[in-house]
């Protein structure tokens, strides 16, 4: 089961915050109000102090994880732009050398949209694709520049093609990584802590209290769904697009004289 998918994660939104409203009637049923009104003095100083310290570390990991997942948005769009240069250089090389190249850029962005990107949901990368820049790269590396243009126009597709390779290892890195398990175990813990401490009050209308009880476990459950969805930028509902690449893709093709419905991925 995908936690990052919009109906999963409703699912559980709600869940939580009907299990906390639970929670609190079963308090209410077996503890005295007079009990926990005895404890509204010290008790508000406490929820104000746990309150505040969980509300700005859910907030920093809220950032973090929107921060990551724009990262790794730029860093596609970084890698295909590069990709798409090194294809374009390539035409200052020999003819036989050009072909070679170009023909190796589109099997890389080929493998990169049927397999590797499917693969990546679950932390996976495609050994394939990773050949595939590795032959670019040797590609690359071995030409020899004779003409003054090839001279010239050589160390930038050598530079674009290390770009190449260096955002690839990001990408794979960020899609094997997702938030650490210490953050989570934290977070779930502030949670529980948060929510239980709205337990300890007695107010007179139960719906009120019921009520206020609920909207502090939504808010918090909305917020760590944010951190669910965007602390992995290449699985679940919401995702990177690789549609930089798919722009690759028509390119290459166009440009090498293959027709897209024998050739590209179903796009």
């Amino acid at each position: 089961m995908k936690f990052d998918s919009y109906v999963v994660g409703s699912i559980l939104i709600f869940g939580v915050s009907l299990l906390s409203v639970l929670g609190l009637l079963v308090v209410r049923k077996y503890f005295d109000l007079e009990k926990l009104r005895s404890c509204h003095e010290v008790g508000g100083y406490l929820l104000s102090v746990v309150g505040t310290m969980y509300a700005v570390l859910l907030g920093l990991i809220v950032v973090d994880a929107m921060t990551k997942f724009q990262t790794a948005r730029e860093i596609v769009e970084q890698e295909a732009n590069s990709l798409a240069d090194v294809f374009l250089l390539a035409k200052s090389f020999p003819p036989e050398k050009c072909r070679k190249v170009q023909v190796v850029c589109n099997d890389y962005v080929r493998e990169i949209l049927t397999e590797e990107w499917p693969a990546m949901a679950d932390g996976k990368i495609s050994k394939t694709a990773r050949k595939a820049i590795v032959e670019l790269m040797s590609e690359v590396m071995t030409f020899e520049p004779a003409s003054e243009n090839q001279k010239a126009i050589y160390p930038i597709a050598v530079q674009e093609a290390c770009q190449v390779w260096d955002y690839r290892r990001a990408r794979t890195n960020m899609a094997q990584h997702g938030i650490p398990t210490v953050e989570w175990i934290v977070l779930v813990i502030g949670a529980v802590v948060t929510i239980v401490f709205t337990y300890f009050f007695g107010l007179t209308d139960a719906k009120a209290q019921m009520a206020m009880t609920g909207m502090v476990s939504l808010l918090i459950s909305l917020n760590m769904y944010l951190v669910i969805l965007f602390g992995s930028p290449f699985s679940g509902d919401l995702q990177v697009s690789p549609d930089a690449f798919r722009v690759d893709k028509l390119i290459f093709d166009n440009q090498l004289g293959y027709k897209p419905e024998e050739n590209s991925p179903q796009l």
